[in-house]
């Protein structure tokens, strides 16, 4: 049987469709994971959808994603930006892994051979 894939959310992503719409859109953060559990399901797979506003919890969930996990998207959102812990979590991952960054967030200076 397939392990889930985990889709993890940093902080304020709550806020979602509330907080400055004009910026971030209009789409709540339920409306998303609406979205990626219909996607998965077009694929026959099952998705963890969460989301924390603690720094150690997410990395938490990451490493839980290591042996509970086929797959893992995360959006840590602010601390992709300003979180080293959040980077080195990044790379003790070893289910697969896709990463888009920004240019100057912190996690895209440190390439990973595991990013698909």
């Amino acid at each position: 049987m397939a392990k889930p894939i985990f889709v993890l959310n940093g902080p304020n992503l709550n806020l979602l469709g509330a907080r400055e719409p004009h910026l971030y859109g209009h789409a709540t953060l339920d409306e998303i994971r609406q979205r990626c559990a219909a996607r998965a399901r077009a694929h026959g797979r099952e998705i963890h959808f969460r989301q924390t506003n603690h720094e150690g919890e997410l990395i938490d969930w990451v490493q839980e994603a290591r042996l509970s996990a086929d797959g893992l998207v995360i959006n840590p959102a602010g601390y992709g930006h300003t979180s080293v812990p959040s980077r080195s979590r990044s790379s003790s991952v070893t289910c697969r892994t896709r990463r888009r960054a920004r240019r100057f967030a912190i996690t895209a200076m440190f390439p990973s051979s595991r990013q698909a």
